[in-house]
């Protein structure tokens, strides 16, 4: 058995015996006719670093409105579901009923359905049984109080006003708030007055660094203290390696590929000397270090992986295996994510059906000029490479008939998929122009990510790849 596997299951078994002894069951429930026969999913973020969603439960509305599910929290947790144009979210407590009332109905419009960048309007979800104890109305009600004077403040010190009295605020807000002790809420104020102070930049964030992480406890499920703390660390790497102390970081990371030389100089940083916060740091790094171009990406990925073998924490082993996850899926040597889409015929096609042929994948619209006049090249492509290549188009057009009458009118005869019934395949492949291409190999995993188009020689590349292979 893979090692990396088989630490992976003992950890959830861990996990999974540990939640079955101190969880305890989060009821939601509540009645909504509009919503009858819709299912309604609730998540979770599996870390705050990815903000990685994990599915927690989900119950099914019936024909009369009411809707009710069980889910197993073993702590206070942040929790949402999508909505139609919503997300609406609430935080739950182990061991409590929450009544809810869903907002009115709004479905997605076509467009906005299809747009898999459509952003979903933020609810916090209205909850009928709640009292003034209650997270959801500490936290509402303190973010009211919060954010009106947030906003001011903030606007004032980019108007370079120096006048501003933060404490004042925050001791109007604390002579409010203070005497309600509730752990959660208690870190939750605590990291937003931090926050407040490292926007306005009246502590620095070596000086936040200190006051609020260095031998603190890692509080991984509360959103306040994760957000300052992806703040506070933004870009660490970056900028310590601008340091004459921390400017090791980047032959530690590129040249030596080493984490034990990584964590060597990261610990020359006084505010890293907490082992459990400096491991969480260079997850923090080497997840902000793959959407940079100052690391090699097979370098990060090797410290990564020694990471996780070498961990002893569990919600660092998590990070890492969505920091991993999140990553690779579009990288060579990775398979990418999975898709089952309708083609021009009405058949679920799923890219499992080309297992063992060359893929030529590629995204396409038919308002795109450079898409229409390549497809010309890859019926030639096709008709000579089709014993070897499946070329598959996914079509990302709002209206199906417009891609079937040219189909049909000039006789392509590859396969053509609609991304109508999951269009978050866009998203998924990050495709941000068209046409878009990727080579997929027999076994399902990326060769060229991304391809060259028909015209950029593809089929130049394509011959090198077979030929490297043995295959010609």
């Amino acid at each position: 058995m893979n090692i990396k596997f088989a630490k992976l299951i003992l950890f959830f078994i861990i996990i999974t015996a540990t939640n079955a002894v101190f969880a305890q069951p989060v009821t939601i429930k509540g009645l909504s006719k509009p919503y009858a026969g819709d299912e309604i999913v609730f998540y979770r973020y599996s870390d705050l670093i990815t903000m990685s969603e994990e599915e927690v439960g989900k119950c099914t509305v019936e024909s009369n409105g009411d809707f009710s599910c069980q889910l197993k929290i073993n702590e206070t947790t942040f929790l949402f579901s999508h909505l139609g144009v919503y997300r609406i979210y609430l935080f739950v407590e182990p061991g409590k009923t929450y009544n809810l009332a869903l907002p009115d109905k709004e479905e997605k419009t076509e467009a906005q359905r299809l747009n898999p960048y459509f952003h979903e309007t933020d609810l916090f979800v209205g909850i009928t049984n709640i009292d003034k104890n209650d997270i959801n109305y500490l936290i509402n009600s303190f973010d009211l109080a919060f954010n009106e004077k947030f906003d001011i403040i903030i606007n004032d010190t980019y108007k370079g006003k120096s006048n501003i009295n933060v404490d004042s605020l925050i001791n109007s807000i604390e002579s409010i708030y203070s005497k309600f002790n509730q752990s959660y809420f208690n870190i939750y104020r605590n990291y937003r007055y931090g926050l407040l102070k490292q926007l306005t930049y009246i502590q620095k964030a070596r000086v936040t660094s200190e006051k609020y992480f260095l031998n603190k406890p890692v509080k991984y499920n509360n959103t306040a203290f994760m957000e300052l703390f992806n703040l506070v660390y933004d870009k660490y790497f970056i900028f310590f390696g601008r340091t004459e102390t921390g400017k090791a970081v980047f032959k530690n990371i590129t040249e030596e590929k080493s984490l034990y030389n990584l964590k060597k100089t990261l610990s020359t940083d006084n505010v890293l000397s907490n082992d459990t916060l400096k491991e969480l740091v260079i997850l923090k790094g080497l997840h902000d270090g793959f959407y940079e171009d100052k690391f090699s990406r097979s370098a990060l990925l090797t410290i990564l992986d020694s990471l996780y073998f070498t961990s002893k924490i569990p919600e660092h082993l998590v990070i890492a295996e969505n920091i991993k996850e999140k990553v690779t899926h579009l990288l060579a040597g990775f398979v990418p994510a999975p898709f089952e889409l309708y083609d021009s015929k009405g058949k679920l096609v799923k890219l499992d059906d080309f297992k063992g042929k060359y893929v030529y994948l590629n995204f396409c619209t038919s308002t795109s000029y450079t898409c229409l006049q390549e497809f010309s090249l890859l019926q030639k492509l096709y008709e000579k490479h089709k014993q070897q290549l499946e070329i598959v188009t996914i079509c990302v057009d709002k209206d199906k008939q417009d891609i079937t009458n040219l189909i049909h009118t000039a006789g392509y005869d590859w396969t053509f998929l609609n991304y109508g019934n999951k269009p978050e395949v866009v998203k998924e492949f990050d495709v941000r122009v068209y046409p878009t291409y990727f080579l997929i190999g027999p076994d399902k995993k990326l060769i060229l990510s991304p391809a060259p188009s028909p015209q950029e020689n593809f089929e130049i590349q394509f011959f090198k790849i077979l030929r490297s292979r043995g295959e010609i």
